[in-house]
């Protein structure tokens, strides 16, 4: 059960962590611009084999609208579910509210932070939350040379909850994006945080492998997987996404 535990609080913890377009864990530095308003919805199924099996189902609906020219605000509405031992739970996540806006620019990269904080809005005591709300704040640093693009984070996440966890939470990532033909992006990624779980030996490393397609300018679609690289990370993730600009 304490598996369980720690594997929720981690989705709830992180169901408001800094996203790009998905399947990328990290965020990008691109901007919707003055009133561009943007849809994400995003599917996850992935599999923890550490103790117990552990299999959970995510699926969260971002909706992003462009304030000013480069300042976004964002709102993430998940809902996630587990099971394990004949045990399952399901129901809303922690909600999420963030902005992004850019800091600098040097030598082809743009700088960028986002900050945010969550609302307890799941229920912890089925562990579908933290229990109480989170802050964060995540740096970004994103360049494009050609088909390429590369995009790098580090944040801090204050982790509060009532679950016993680990409240001091660092989080990095490193990814790129290779344009294979027009519309059909590549995307690789590098992913590690600080384990909630204060008796850990490890913490959770992660690579991430997806393909996006844009059929339109409007509208991508998305589908990846995910390998845990440490025995403190989901062994496996299936990931699906589709997102509308309007």
């Amino acid at each position: 059960m304490r598996n369980i535990l720690v594997l929720a609080a981690m989705i709830g913890a992180f169901g408001g962590e800094a996203r790009a377009f998905h399947p990328l864990i990290g965020e990008d530095t691109g901007f919707l611009g003055k009133d561009g308003r943007q849809i994400e919805a995003a599917l996850e199924h992935s599999v923890s084999k550490e103790g117990p099996d552990v299999y959970s189902t995510g699926a969260s609906a971002e909706l992003s609208y462009g304030l000013f020219k480069e300042l976004d605000v964002l709102i993430t509405v998940p809902w996630q579910g587990w099971s394990s031992e004949g045990i399952s739970e399901s129901g809303l996540g922690d909600v999420s509210v963030e902005v992004k806006f850019p800091v600098a620019r040097e030598a082809g990269w743009t700088l960028a932070l986002k900050p945010g904080f969550s609302l307890p809005a799941g229920n912890e005591a089925k562990s579908l939350g933290a229990g109480k709300g989170g802050v964060w704040l995540y740096g970004i640093a994103g360049r494009a040379s050609g088909p390429w693009q590369f995009y790098l984070n580090s944040g801090y996440l204050f982790n509060r909850n009532s679950l016993d966890e680990e409240k001091n939470i660092l989080k990095a990532s490193a990814a790129a994006v290779y344009e294979i033909i027009p519309k059909l992006l590549a995307t690789s990624e590098l992913a590690a945080g600080t384990n909630t779980d204060k008796g850990a030996s490890s913490h959770p490393v992660s690579s991430v492998f997806g393909l996006v397609w844009s059929p339109y300018p409007s509208l991508d679609l998305d589908a990846g997987v995910r390998f845990g690289l440490s025995r403190s990370a989901d062994d496996l993730g299936l990931l699906a996404g589709l997102t509308l600009r309007l």
